[in-house]
């Protein structure tokens, strides 16, 4: 063997816990997936003993994820939609696909925004290939001015001054809490209510972002937050919270996430929200470029009325 661990989770397994993590109960996690209770268990069973590691928590009447389970959730969510990027961009070759747009995402695009611009753009190009890959903000704007990607799909604006961005639309922002601590809040959040929990916050990056836009809040309020853990990205954030280590402010599309052992709460408090925006470099010619962001601009205003997170039309910047 190549390692310790000869691990093969296969895309039906990981369907399949991810059934039972949202469910917490086998027998809705196999109706909801379409087949009997006994052969899920055994899929689950199969991946506990591939992994060498317990997911689930089985007790008479109860189920729950293990910190383990936790962890993979997230895991589990970015490869299926990983998968299913693969299978579109097989399905374009197939059909003779020739031309290629190089497109960078953070997380939350990957999982809530870019699905339905990708069916646009497939419509509008059905023999365009894309390379899509999950990238921090920090990265993709290192890629624009590295031509290792032609778009971007970030939060912005990006002040650079080779580098365009587009705002197509503001997020509220929500606050993310452990689900043991739900009852010790009310619907909403007041800034001064979390000012001396442990705080979960994105690091600073190369650009004034959304880490200043949150810490804004509490200078605004002359409040210092209690600032007990720094991550990367804000997926790192939110499995952070579901082990109980603190709180944190996120964009309102995370909760579309539900991530095990989170819940959400909006903040009592009025912002500017978040910016969700596409870049791309100024001196960009492409004509697969521009159905690119004609179907990104389309599915951002799409969502404005299927959203309550999102409450800005698209501004051009």
């Amino acid at each position: 063997m190549s390692s310790a661990y000869n691990t093969v989770m296969n895309i039906r397994q990981l369907r399949y816990f991810l059934a039972v993590a949202q469910e917490l109960n086998f027998t809705r996690a196999a109706e909801k997936v379409g087949i009997a209770q006994p052969p899920l268990s055994q899929q689950i069973l199969s991946l506990e003993q591939d992994l060498r590691t317990q997911l689930f928590i089985r007790e008479k009447r109860n189920v729950r994820l293990t910190p383990a389970g936790e962890v993979l959730v997230d895991y589990a969510h970015r490869v299926i939609n990983a998968a299913a990027a693969a299978e579109a961009a097989v399905h374009m070759v197939e059909r003779g696909a020739r031309a290629n747009l190089r497109v960078g995402a953070i997380y939350s695009a990957v999982y809530s925004f870019l699905p339905a611009v990708l069916r646009d753009f497939s419509v509008r190009v059905p023999n365009a290939e894309i390379n899509l890959t999950e990238m921090t903000i920090a990265q993709q704007i290192a890629g624009l001015n590295e031509g290792v990607i032609e778009v971007g799909l970030l939060r912005g604006p990006i002040h650079q001054r080779d580098i365009h961005t587009e705002i197509l639309y503001r997020e509220r922002l929500t606050v993310a809490i452990p689900a043991s601590m739900a009852d010790e809040f009310g619907d909403s959040i007041s800034i001064s209510e979390i000012v001396n929990r442990p705080l979960i916050a994105v690091a600073r990056g190369p650009q004034r972002g959304y880490s200043d836009r949150v810490l804004d809040v509490f200078d605004s309020h002359e409040l210092e937050p209690n600032i007990a853990h720094e991550v990367s990205d804000m997926h790192t954030a939110v499995c952070l919270v579901a082990a109980g280590l603190g709180v944190s402010i996120v964009p309102g599309i995370i909760e579309l996430m539900q991530t095990n052992g989170v819940v959400y709460r909006p903040l009592k408090e009025e912002t500017v929200g978040i910016t969700f925006a596409l870049a791309t470099r100024k001196d960009a010619e492409s004509p697969l470029l521009d159905h690119f962001i004609d179907a990104a601009r389309k599915q951002a205003q799409l969502m404005l009325p299927l959203y309550p997170h999102i409450f800005m039309k698209r501004v051009a910047h």
